[in-house]
């Protein structure tokens, strides 16, 4: 049913700052603004402000960036249907998931009644509020159907927005890959950039003349149950295959600046192709499936730059900004700027790094804490520098894999552990005694081995200390969660001082207050 202004906001009272932020983005969207972007701080209540809205549209999307969040979403306002990827619901005939059921070959059996993937899909089809994630959201409305047009998309932490436009359009070619779907076509050998585009643009057509036999062989019928599924899987890397070189060559045309990653390996040869920008593709892949949109994120930070990234021309957008109720006192940020960690000083100044963290655990021997190491490098220094008696309370993970088992014995565990990682700066509720302390090692510059970032650099100036701005604000913010909350976060990097100087335009007023020289 659809509320409101008066009765769809979700809790009893409103936190300071709510009312006014809610009022300001429906009178923004009365005026005929298409885009409402709400800057707020942890803490301020996005996620009240984000329900209340969709509650008041005929129809709503609302897409997180992880699946965690789905689930505290969920939990927290159950009118809302929650919808995951197919991987994430077992399959009720096989031993596997539903992402690789027999159902996906046209076979069905009576245990398919209980299917928890297209029970959770129907019930999303038919409410007025489907939950999804970014990833699922993309690949569900510009792939699979279904879903049809909604009046309003929220899009909460929506800083993440580009980056799973990047994501979802680039495009992935491998000698591997190639064989597997009974292509006789491989990459260049010693390719320079052109050649690998001219390749990009001739394997198209190829790829959709051999979707379109395994359409017919899929048709025929007769293959072995897993031989059938293995097509059906080739197949649906085809489309995407297709649909991403399209989107290649069609913005390429048009002026749009890509890169290249070659790679070899054990699996042989494979090309990643990513564009510079997603501007021109945002409206088709993301905006177009509602009417309006509403994003909500901490970050924000430089509006300009923000929806240039979005392709949301300024006219069409309305800011509302959220001031922090939380006292400065109770979030210190500590400035102590001990190690230049830049690619020529690290050898030299790891040590430094490493004494300052060791003292920091010392200062806060019963409380639990958190370090941001910026890459695995660092983390592991700082690991293989503590004594013994300190590096028994450390939680820390070797790669991308381990992230999920390091975070879930911090939370968990009953001691004062530590969590040392790289890869920690967003999604995590570290409330209350989960983190009374945390350590920033190095300012978190994007890393400019990447094309895509070294690219986007040189194309649009400002934009690559915006995305360092972004990054050190949501670290920041993963330890104090609520007013009552408190805790100190130490930032190590020499260069700090001087950078928080030159973009303290840019930072909020909010995270500058916060700032103390130790």
């Amino acid at each position: 049913m659809r509320a409101t202004a008066a009765t769809s906001f979700p809790y009893a009272r409103y936190r300071t700052g709510q009312r006014e932020a809610l009022d300001a983005a429906r009178a923004a969207f009365a005026d005929g603004r298409r885009v409402v972007v709400v800057e707020a701080p942890t803490g301020s209540g996005k996620s009240g402000i984000a329900v209340a809205l969709a509650r008041e549209a005929r129809s709503a999307y609302l897409l997180t960036a992880q699946k965690v969040l789905q689930d505290q979403y969920q939990r927290d306002f159950d009118d809302l249907a929650l919808l995951k990827g197919r991987a994430n619901y077992p399959c009720e005939v096989a031993p596997t998931h539903a992402a690789a059921a027999p159902c996906l070959v046209g076979r069905t059996y009576p245990e398919c009644a209980a299917c928890g993937y297209f029970r959770a899909k129907d019930r999303a089809l038919a409410a007025p509020r489907a939950l999804l994630n970014y990833a699922y959201f993309l690949h569900e409305l510009n792939y699979a159907g279904g879903f049809g047009h909604r009046e309003l998309l929220v899009l909460d932490e929506a800083h993440n927005a580009e980056g799973m436009l990047m994501s979802f359009v680039q495009a992935q070619l491998g000698d591997a890959q190639l064989a597997r779907a009974g292509l006789d076509l491989r990459l260049p050998g010693f390719p320079e950039t052109e050649a690998l585009f001219e390749f990009a643009e001739d394997a198209r057509p190829r790829l959709a003349a051999r979707a379109r036999e395994l359409d017919l062989e899929l048709d025929a019928g007769g293959l072995p149950p897993d031989l059938e599924l293995d097509a059906l899987r080739v197949r649906q890397w085809l489309d995407g295959a297709v649909r991403r070189l399209g989107w290649l060559c069609d913005t390429r045309d048009d002026g749009v600046p890509w890169v290249v990653e070659h790679r070899l390996d054990a699996y042989g040869a494979s090309v990643t192709f990513k564009p510079v920008s997603v501007a021109p593709l945002a409206d088709e892949l993301l905006f177009g499936h509602a009417e309006r949109a509403l994003l909500l994120s901490a970050t924000v930070l430089d509006p300009a730059t923000f929806l240039r990234g979005l392709g949301v021309p300024p006219e069409e957008a309305a800011v509302v900004q959220v001031a922090s109720t939380f006292p400065p006192e109770r979030r210190p940020l500590m400035l102590r700027p001990v190690a230049r960690l830049t690619r020529h000083h690290l050898d030299r100044d790891l040590p430094r790094l490493t004494a300052e963290v060791t003292e920091i655990f010392r200062d806060h021997d019963a409380e639990k804490g958190v370090v941001h190491a910026h890459s695995y490098r660092i983390a592991a220094a700082v690991v293989s520098a503590l004594p013994p008696e300190l590096r028994a309370r450390v939680v820390t993970h070797r790669d991308a894999a381990g992230r999920d088992a390091a975070l879930e014995a911090h939370l968990t565990r009953p001691e004062p552990t530590v969590l040392v990682s790289p890869s920690m700066t967003e999604g995590l509720d570290l409330v209350g005694d989960l983190a009374r302390w945390q350590v920033i090692c190095k300012l978190p510059y994007p890393y400019l081995g990447d094309p895509q970032v070294a690219a986007r650099r040189v194309e649009e100036p400002g934009w690559y200390e915006w995305r360092t701005c972004l990054t050190l604000v949501q670290a920041y913010g993963r330890a104090v969660r609520s007013e009552d909350d408190h805790a100190v976060t130490y930032l190590l990097d020499a260069d700090a001082p001087g950078f928080l100087q030159r973009q303290s335009g840019r930072l909020p007023a909010w995270f500058l207050e916060a700032l103390r020289s130790a």
